[in-house]
């Protein structure tokens, strides 16, 4: 990318100078032969003017293309404190500077100048005056450029406040429109429709620039989401590929290690041995099975069977599958659970396994000889399920309340030694997202809290 760094533009004022004292003074200077009757010089003198002329043309060309810019690629225009003057007052100071030049010139022209005096008179006034001509002349460019010549003046600003008073409420000016443009694409923006885009023609001054960088800031969004698709998807093949590579040696592990237990085997150790084997191949099955979950969850490979499914009864179902396994455990479910029906829109068998998950994390990490707390309340028309658990050990990992335990492979506890795989909640999460869900987990010291939040209809 080339930069317009403010010393080449400076270079480029110092050459336009040196140029337009080539042309003034040749000017001058063949005018004052002609007067004269001097022959000699003269050609040069004209050649000089005509350098003069077409350097000055090129580098007023280049200060035209550079001005308000910063480099090549970025057509953004950047305005000067100049700016900021009302065109129409601006053009009348300008016409004043011209008037003023013109008089100079008549000036020195009624003057008896000698050769030398004149051309170094010229030279002077051309070298000054020509400084506030490039101001000028750079400032109407960055304006036309900017569409704000017109719009950026004092006429159309009474012009817009007149119609403002007869029409009242149903005229709003091109700044207001320009503004309200932005907004609306800032709020489909937020709202995750990136394909909205401003198109920059449309605005002017400010507006412009705005548009510009709420174009910036979109094309950044939809770079990162793209890469982050990119790499979600590179993850989900990994895993499921992966997954099924380890399935099938797996499923001859497990088939052989149940052929193993039917074989009547004197040896203690030798049974010891084929009873750990058959825990750890059931533990890395259900591992494998859960990853492939996960995958599917996150590339949005599910496919949902969304009805219309009774939270009461299925939560009376679930409670009554676990009750052995929390009596193993000396754990005592304590129940709230309404009567009356509550309906929700979900997938059943998802939201079975997101319950089960969560009633599995209790079973699991809960406290011996305590309570298990499972409630459903309907809070504001919504279904909310609620259980909570003290936990066994000390959940050390969430004390700056820093980790998200519904993270991929996170688990609640350093000193964990129970059998998991720290994807459960994490599944049970995405689940309930998925179906138009909400799910939370709360840390209270060791009391763990998760919660589901569904519609009720």
């Amino acid at each position: 990318m080339k930069k317009y760094s403010a010393g080449k533009k400076l270079s480029i004022v110092a050459i336009h100078q040196m140029f337009m004292v080539f042309l003034t003074t040749g000017i001058y200077a063949s005018g004052y032969c002609m007067k004269h009757d001097i022959k000699n010089g003269l050609g040069v003198y004209t050649f000089l003017a005509i350098v003069g002329m077409v350097g000055s043309f090129v580098t007023l060309s280049y200060m035209a293309n550079t001005s308000g810019r910063r480099s090549e690629d970025d057509y953004t225009i950047y305005y000067r404190k100049i700016d900021k003057i009302y065109s129409d007052i601006f053009l009348l100071m300008f016409m004043l500077f011209i008037i003023g030049i013109v008089k100079v010139i008549s000036g020195v022209k009624s003057q008896n100048f000698e050769f030398a005096s004149l051309l170094i008179t010229v030279g002077t006034l051309t070298y000054i005056l020509d400084l506030g001509f490039i101001v000028f002349y750079t400032s109407i460019v960055r304006r036309i450029k900017g569409n704000i010549l017109f719009t950026h003046s004092l006429i159309y600003k009474i012009w817009e406040i007149l119609l403002q008073f007869v029409c009242g409420n149903r005229f709003h000016t091109q700044k207001t429109r320009e503004i309200m443009k932005i907004q609306q694409a800032l709020e489909l923006i937020s709202t995750g429709a990136l394909d909205t885009k401003l198109d920059v023609s449309e605005f002017h001054g400010q507006e412009k620039e705005v548009a510009e960088a709420v174009n910036h800031i979109r094309d950044g969004l939809m770079e990162s989401v793209n890469e982050s698709l990119k790499n979600e998807k590179l993850k989900a093949d990994l895993i499921t590929n992966v997954s099924h590579d380890i399935k099938t040696p797996l499923t001859s592990i497990v088939n052989y290690v149940d052929l193993l237990k039917r074989e009547n085997l004197g040896n203690e150790n030798a049974r010891n041995y084929i009873r750990i084997l058959d825990e750890k191949s059931q533990r890395l099955k259900q591992l494998t099975e859960d990853l492939v979950e996960t995958s599917k969850i996150t590339s949005g490979n599910v496919k949902l069977d969304m009805q219309k499914i009774d939270m009461v009864e299925l939560l009376y179902q679930t409670g009554g599958e676990f009750n052995e396994r929390f009596e193993a455990r000396n754990l005592t479910i304590v129940t709230k659970i309404p009567n009356k029906s509550m309906y929700i829109y979900a997938d059943g068998r998802q939201l079975y396994r997101s319950l089960e998950n969560l009633y599995t994390n209790a079973a699991k990490y809960a406290l011996e000889n305590t309570r298990v707390y499972v409630e459903l309340s309907n809070n504001d028309n919504k279904a909310v399920f609620t259980i909570k658990n003290v936990s066994k050990n000390e959940l050390d990992i969430v004390s700056d309340g820093k980790v998200d335990l519904t993270e991929r492979f996170v688990r609640g506890e350093k000193s964990r030694t129970t059998e998991g795989s720290g994807l459960g909640l994490s599944i049970a999460k995405n689940l309930t997202t998925l179906m138009g869900g909400k799910f939370e987990i709360n840390v209270d010291g060791d009391l763990f809290i998760a919660t589901i939040e569904y519609e009720m209809i």
